[in-house]
């Protein structure tokens, strides 16, 4: 297992966006950070069980929400970053899923052959652990960790009708720095910053000269007659300002 060492602990928060609190034990949300910055090592095989055997099985076991003993992670593994950084990382409040499901093959679908050394249960191990980087030609079956998510989240969300319905709900777009994106000379003016703004968003810009904003052209109660028609204004005689 790769883990970061707790020094690396600020800059990780820092990354996040999260402030590290004054304790020195980790906070859950810190500890959940530091959960999903971890890699493991590929299980390469799974014990076959149809669903309702793999059901049976765990309930024979007595294995249930009870047995939760991490109920929150944060879903940033640099599994899917390393494939696609546009989202921010998912909460993850594994605890009310299992209550709610009460059914942990739902998502514990499969047990490794062997035991895991980094998991507190067997039969429980991470998504991360079978699901890794996507089409592995050596699993072909399996989805990568991405996919799997997915897979597992949204059709559960559509038949329960409950939880994000929509992507957005789930993933908040990774709004990159400008800083690393614009390009522009020292001191420059109002003409290049419109242009450098243009390079990028240039639909948004043709979007905007077409809005009333822009135009200043339409019915108005501040116009004779309530007509289409002014007389001074950006569509008209007015310089663009600003």
């Amino acid at each position: 297992m790769i883990a970061l060492p707790l020094v690396a602990l600020t800059a990780l928060l820092a990354a996040a966006g999260v402030a590290p609190a004054a304790e020195t034990v980790p906070t859950r949300q810190q500890q959940a950070l530091l959960r999903a910055a971890e890699t493991v090592p590929l299980v390469e095989q799974v014990r076959s069980e149809d669903p309702l055997r793999r059901r049976q099985r765990l309930h024979a076991l007595g294995l249930g929400p009870a047995d939760v003993k991490t109920s929150y992670f944060v879903l940033d593994s640099p599994l899917v970053r390393a494939e696609s950084d546009q989202y921010l990382a998912v909460r993850f409040n594994h605890g009310q899923h299992a209550a709610r499901s009460g059914d942990c093959s739902r998502c514990h679908h499969r047990r490794p052959e062997a035991d895991m050394p980094y998991s507190p249960n067997p039969e429980t191990v991470r998504c991360s652990a079978c699901h890794q980087a996507s089409f592995n030609p050596d699993f072909p079956e399996r989805p990568g960790l991405r996919g799997a998510y997915h897979q597992a989240c949204i059709p559960c969300h559509q038949q329960e009708r409950l939880g994000p319905q929509t992507c957005n709900d789930c993933h908040r777009p990774r709004v990159p720095d400008h800083k690393e994106l614009v390009r522009l000379p020292d001191k420059p003016d109002a003409l290049q910053v419109t242009a450098e703004c243009r390079r990028c968003h240039e639909a948004q810009a043709e979007a905007v000269r077409h809005s009333v904003h822009w135009r200043w052209r339409g019915p108005s109660p501040y116009t004779a007659d309530h007509s289409n028609a002014v007389a001074h204004g950006k569509g008209s005689t007015a310089l663009n300002n600003y």
